[in-house]
């Protein structure tokens, strides 16, 4: 049987890959994977371009694909996907493409604290800490602009009680990519 893909997006901060791993650790079935879609950014060893600049286009695309034929053969084996990253728009689209071809239910989900709170959780986190938020204010709008319906606010929410929420939300369609 199928698994699925759950797209986990927002701005630096929402809590993402905080997240995921619960999400993976509440999975109704027995198989789940994180998906980290830095990693495939992360992999790029030789001719890596900053991916919020224009020559970076090509590489993005390819990266693009790269991820939604690594999510799609997983669930396509079975397991649910918890893919988590910024998924602006256009890459949404292309899970929606491989997700509709495949088969594959496909999920999205916005993670959306207070600005001040993305700012500073991106300020205090371990791995890559964001010294200066400034940058992301207009990507955290973009996010902040997304449909309701697949917007969680994660100000005040602790992990845990989070992936809790959302996994109730997902088993009763809420988040669910038609």
């Amino acid at each position: 049987m199928p698994g699925r893909i759950i797209l986990l997006t927002g701005p630096p901060g929402a809590g993402k890959t905080t997240v995921a791993p619960l999400l993976c650790a509440n999975a109704p079935g027995p198989t789940a994977i994180h998906l980290e879609t830095d990693f495939f950014y992360r992999s790029i060893r030789k001719g890596w371009l900053a991916p919020w600049t224009p020559e970076s286009h090509g590489q993005n695309q390819v990266v693009a694909a790269a991820m939604v034929a690594s999510a799609v053969t997983y669930a396509q084996g079975g397991y649910e996907v918890i893919a988590d990253g910024i998924i602006t728009d256009w890459v949404k689209q292309v899970f929606v493409d491989g997700a509709r071809s495949a088969g594959v239910a496909l999920d999205f989900i916005v993670l959306i604290p207070g600005q001040a709170i993305a700012a500073e959780r991106g300020r205090t986190r371990t791995n890559d800490p964001i010294a200066d938020y400034a940058p992301y204010v207009a990507l955290y709008r973009l996010f902040a602009a997304e449909d309701a319906g697949h917007a969680v606010d994660t100000s005040a929410v602790a992990p845990a009680d989070l992936a809790a929420a959302l996994r109730e939300g997902i088993e009763a369609g809420r988040f669910a990519l038609r």
